[in-house]
């Protein structure tokens, strides 16, 4: 599989909202409260292409994307020429699985599976969550439902700290690393 270096760009970080929450993904229990049954997801075409290059291995954990010809065709192409991955019938992304009554990203456990890094196949827009980048596409604030989910809880005491997984995600998409 060919690694895509991913272009470090500067961006603003809207501190005071991020550290307003703790954030750790350890899956959701229930559909409902679930990031992977909550939200449309679209794709680029290169991001798109790399997570068709690790289809037989996602198929090992959600083999409904196995078919009789080879694998499920999962994207839809929107208007705007991104591409849409398909959900099933309880609205959960076609690569989420269970696993020990947690549901879980196919796409986030073949990167770790295989030792590639992260961003090589998971889509950015689902690393992200549950930050977003405001419409200026500059700055990084909290998602408006950073909340709807169980893997995020407001913090009951004021902090200047940004919490260790969210700090990751920043680092990812900006390469800073320092957060204070």
């Amino acid at each position: 599989m060919k690694h895509i270096l991913k272009k470090i760009v500067p961006i603003v970080i809207d501190h005071k909202a991020i550290c307003s929450i703790d954030h750790a993904c350890k899956g959701c229990a229930d559909v409902s409260r679930s990031c992977c049954a909550k939200y449309d997801v679209t794709v680029t075409q290169a991001e798109m292409d790399r997570i068709n290059g690790v289809l037989p291995e996602a198929a090992r954990l959600c083999p409904r994307l196995k078919t009789e010809e080879g694998y499920a065709n999962v994207f839809e192409e929107t208007e705007d020429g991104q591409f849409s991955i398909e959900t099933d019938e309880d609205d959960l992304c076609v690569f989420a699985y269970r696993n020990e009554g947690l549901i879980r990203c196919a796409l986030h456990s073949v990167e770790k599976s295989m030792g590639l890094p992260l961003g090589a196949v998971k889509p950015a827009v689902c690393i992200l969550y549950p930050l977003t980048f405001l419409d200026d596409g500059k700055t990084l604030t909290l998602h408006g439902d950073a909340l709807g989910c169980h893997c995020s809880v407001m913090r009951k005491e004021p902090s200047d700290r940004i919490s260790p997984e969210l700090q990751a995600t920043i680092a990812h998409f900006s390469g800073e690393t320092s957060f204070t």
